[in-house]
C-alpha cells in the first residue's frame, strides 16, 4: 500500500491512522464456507512491495482450505469462539507445533503457543486498542467499559471493578461481572481497613493471588471469597500517586505470566490517568450544569391572560454546558416580559456570564424601561466587564390587556408567531449587534399585536436545523411547525418543537424554548386559573389540594368531573412528592372544552407507567413510581411529561361534558 493510498484511506476513515501508521502492503482473505463465516486471514509486508496476482490467488486458496478445516472442527464440536485479540504470527519465528481454535478458557494457551515476536505484536495491539478507546472516553463509565472489553476479557477475566479514592474511602466507579452484594461490600470501604483493595492503594503494591486459598491465607477475615478463582488487586496510578484500585477476578486458578503482569500494569496506568481526567470533566460538567439550572426560573407565572411553558435540553455532544437561558419577568403595570438569550461557547464561564446578563436584564426591566433600553444598558455593562465573549438576547414585553408587544433583539433570532387558523408569521425586528460587541450600539424596537389564541415562540439556535438548511429556511420550518400545532395543547406543541420525542438524538448545541399563547382579557379571570403548592415530602398536603380542587370545581360548576380530577391530581402530586424530592407546584386552567392540570417539580426524570415489575428486576424502585400513572393513562383524555430546565412538568387534561 503506497503512502498516497494510505492518506486517502485515512481521509475517508480517520480512525485508521491508529492502525496503519506507516506504508505497508496488506492483503486479506475471508475464512468462510457456504455455511459459515469464521473470520479472516491478513498478511502485511513492511516495507511494502508489489505482490503478483498468482500470490494473491494462493492466499485465497489457503484461506478456503483453512475455512474447510475450521468447518470440520466445528462439526466435531470444537468451540469456534472469536478471540478478543487477533492471533499474530511472525515470519521471523518458527511456526508453532500446534495452534487450534481457542476455547473460552484457554486464551493464554493459544497465544503462548506463538513465539515472542507474535506475543509482542499482540501486546502492541492491545495497548493500541486501549489507548484508542480511552482517548474517546468522556465519563468514568466509559473507562469501566473499556477496562472490561480491553483488559479483563482478553486476559480471561470473569469480573472487573474500578474504584477511586474520595475522602480516604474507596468508591466504586463501576464494575462488570460482580454481583451487587460484592460491589456494596467495597463501596465506601475506608483505606484504614486491612483489606486487599485498601492495601493495594495504601501500599501502592499490585497483589496477585493464584487461588482463593492464597487470598484467604493473607486475609483470613475476608468473608467474600469465592472458591476456585484467582484474584488481582492492582493500584491505579495517576500523576505519580495512587488514585484508586482495580480488582480482577478469574474463573479458575491461574498464574499471570511476567509479560502479562507488565502489560496489565501499563494498561492500568493509562486507565488511572483516564479516570482522573473523566472525573474532572464530570465534576466540572456537574458544577456548570448546576449553575446553569440554578439561574433558570424556578417557576413560570400562572396568568389568566397568557399560557406559558418552557423547555431546555442540554447538548449531548460533550461534557460541557452552554449559556442558553430564558426568563419571564413581571413588569410595572399590567405587563409581562419574556427574555431568551445565548452566550457564546460551552463552558463554566459561559454559564457564569449568562447569570450576569440575566441579572442585568431583570434589574433594568424592573425600572420600567422598554426592551431597547434594557438591551442598550445591558450591552454597556457587558462591554465594561470585558468578558471576551459575546451574547445574543431577545426581549418581548407583552401588554396583557391589549395584546400589544414590543420586541428588541441583540443579534438573536426573531420570535415566531402562529395563529389558530394555521397561519404563521415571522416578525422582522431590526436587530442590533450581540451584547458586548459595541458599547455604543443602538437596539431598534418593533411593535407587534397578538390576537387571542395566537402563539409566539422565543428560542435559541439549538432548536433549529440551520447547519443543514440555512438560517432563514430553518426559521421558516419552525414557523410552519408552530402553525400546525396552533390548536393543540401548549405542552404538546412545545414537545414537538424541541424534539423531546427523540431523546437519544445527538444535539450539538443546547436548545431553549419559551412558548406562550395569548388568551386575551377575560371577563371573569378568576374562573380561568388556580394554583396550589406542596412542600417536599409533605404528603398530608395532598388532602388539602384535593379539598381545594373540589371547592374550586364547585365554584366553576364542574362537579361532574370532580371525582376523576381529584383522583388524577392526587396520583400525580403524590408521585412527585415521593420521588422528586422537591417542592411541587400544581396549576389548574379551564378551557371551554377541557380542564388542564400541571404538576411541576425539580426532578428531570420522566415518570413511566408500568404494568408489573418483578421483585428481582433492576430499576424496580423507579418503575414503582409509575404505577399511579396507569390510572392517569386510563382516565385522562391526554397527558404527558416534559423537561423544563430545572425539572419537569407532568400534565393531564380532562374533557368537560357539554352542558345539558
Amino acid at each position: 500500500m503506497r503512502e498516497a493510498d494510505i492518506q486517502k484511506m485515512i481521509s475517508d476513515d480517520p480512525a485508521l491512522v491508529l492502525y496503519v501508521p506507516f506504508p505497508m502492503f496488506v492483503a486479506s482473505a475471508p475464512l468462510r464456507t457456504p455455511e459459515h463465516r469464521f473470520g479472516s486471514i491478513t498478511l502485511r509486508w513492511v516495507p511494502p512491495r508489489l505482490i503478483d496476482a498468482e500470490a494473491l490467488q494462493y492466499l485465497t486458496t489457503v484461506s478456503d482450505s483453512l475455512a474447510l478445516d475450521l468447518q470440520t472442527l466445528s462439526e466435531q464440536g470444537v468451540t469456534m469462539e472469536v478471540p478478543f485479540v487477533p492471533l499474530f504470527v511472525s515470519v521471523n519465528e518458527p511456526p508453532p507445533q500446534k495452534v487450534t481454535a481457542p476455547a473460552a478458557d484457554a486464551r493464554n494457551d493459544w497465544q503462548a503457543a506463538v513465539g515472542s515476536s507474535a506475543t509482542a505484536s499482540t501486546f502492541i495491539y492491545q495497548l493500541l486498542e486501549l489507548a484508542s478507546e480511552l482517548t474517546a472516553a468522556v465519563r468514568p463509565r466509559d473507562v469501566v467499559s473499556t477496562a472490561w472489553t480491553q483488559v479483563a476479557q482478553p486476559l480471561g477475566g470473569r469480573a472487573v471493578m474500578l474504584c477511586l479514592v474520595e475522602s480516604a474511602r474507596l468508591h466504586v466507579v463501576g464494575s462488570a461481572g460482580f454481583p451487587k452484594e460484592a460491589v456494596r461490600h467495597v463501596n465506601g470501604l475506608p483505606l484504614s481497613r486491612h483489606t486487599p483493595e485498601a492495601d493495594a492503594v495504601v501500599k501502592i503494591a499490585p497483589m496477585f493471588f493464584e487461588t482463593a486459598e492464597d487470598l484467604r491465607a493473607s486475609y483470613p477475615g475476608l468473608d467474600r471469597i469465592e472458591e476456585g478463582q484467582s484474584w488481582a488487586f492492582l493500584p491505579l496510578i495517576a500523576d505519580g500517586r495512587a488514585v484508586g484500585c482495580c480488582v480482577l477476578v478469574f474463573d479458575q486458578p491461574r498464574r499471570l505470566r511476567f509479560e502479562e503482569r507488565a502489560l496489565l500494569m501499563i494498561m492500568l496506568g493509562q486507565m488511572g490517568q483516564s479516570l482522573e481526567k473523566t472525573r474532572a470533566f464530570e465534576l466540572e460538567h456537574a458544577l456548570a450544569q448546576s449553575l446553569q439550572q440554578g439561574l433558570l426560573p424556578r417557576s413560570l407565572p400562572h396568568l389568566a391572560e397568557v399560557d406559558i411553558t418552557a423547555r431546555y435540553l442540554p447538548t449531548t455532544a460533550g461534557p460541557d454546558v452552554g449559556g442558553d437561558w430564558y426568563d419571564v419577568l413581571p413588569l410595572p403595570g399590567r405587563g409581562v416580559g419574556f427574555v431568551i438569550g445565548d452566550v457564546e461557547g460551552h463552558s463554566l464561564r459561559a454559564a457564569g456570564i449568562m447569570g450576569q446578563i440575566r441579572t442585568a436584564v431583570r434589574s433594568y426591566a424592573a425600572e420600567g424601561h422598554d426592551p431597547s433600553i434594557v438591551l442598550s444598558r445591558s450591552n454597556r455593562l457587558i462591554a465594561d466587564l470585558d468578558i471576551d465573549l459575546f451574547a445574543t438576547c431577545c426581549c418581548l414585553w407583552l401588554d396583557l390587556d391589549t395584546g400589544g408587544a414590543m420586541v428588541a433583539s441583540a443579534g438573536h433570532y426573531p420570535p415566531v408567531m402562529g395563529g389558530r387558523g394555521g397561519l404563521a408569521a415571522v416578525p422582522d425586528p431590526l436587530a442590533g449587534p450581540p451584547l458586548g460587541v459595541d458599547p455604543e450600539a443602538v437596539y431598534p424596537q418593533t411593535e407587534i399585536e397578538l390576537s387571542p389564541g395566537e402563539m409566539i415562540a422565543l428560542y435559541t439556535d439549538g432548536l433549529l436545523d440551520a447547519r443543514h438548511v440555512g438560517a432563514d429556511a430553518a426559521v421558516e420550518q419552525l414557523s410552519h411547525r408552530l402553525a400546525e400545532g396552533s390548536s393543540q395543547n401548549l405542552e404538546v406543541v412545545a414537545d414537538q418543537l424541541i424534539g423531546v420525542s427523540r431523546p437519544q438524538a445527538l444535539r450539538e448545541d443546547d436548545a431553549a424554548l419559551l412558548l406562550l399563547r395569548y388568551e386575551g382579557t377575560q371577563e371573569r379571570p378568576h374562573r380561568r386559573v388556580a394554583r396550589a403548592f406542596a412542600q417536599r415530602h409533605d404528603l398530608q398536603r395532598v388532602g388539602y389540594i384535593r379539598d381545594t380542587l373540589r371547592n374550586l370545581l364547585r365554584a366553576w360548576d364542574l362537579d361532574t368531573v370532580a371525582d376523576d380530577l381529584e383522583l388524577l391530581t392526587s396520583e400525580v402530586v403524590t408521585n412527585a412528592l415521593i420521588h422528586a424530592h422537591s417542592e411541587v407546584d400544581v396549576r389548574f386552567r379551564e378551557y371551554p372544552d377541557r380542564l388542564r392540570v400541571e404538576v411541576r417539580d425539580s426532578d428531570p426524570h420522566p415518570p413511566i407507567p408500568v404494568v408489573f415489575v418483578g421483585p428481582d428486576e433492576p430499576g424496580n424502585q423507579e418503575a414503582e413510581s409509575g404505577r399511579g400513572l396507569l390510572i392517569v393513562d386510563a382516565l385522562a383524555s391526554a397527558w404527558g411529561s416534559s423537561p423544563t430546565g430545572r425539572g419537569k412538568t407532568t400534565w393531564f387534561e380532562l374533557k368537560i361534558p357539554p352542558a345539558l
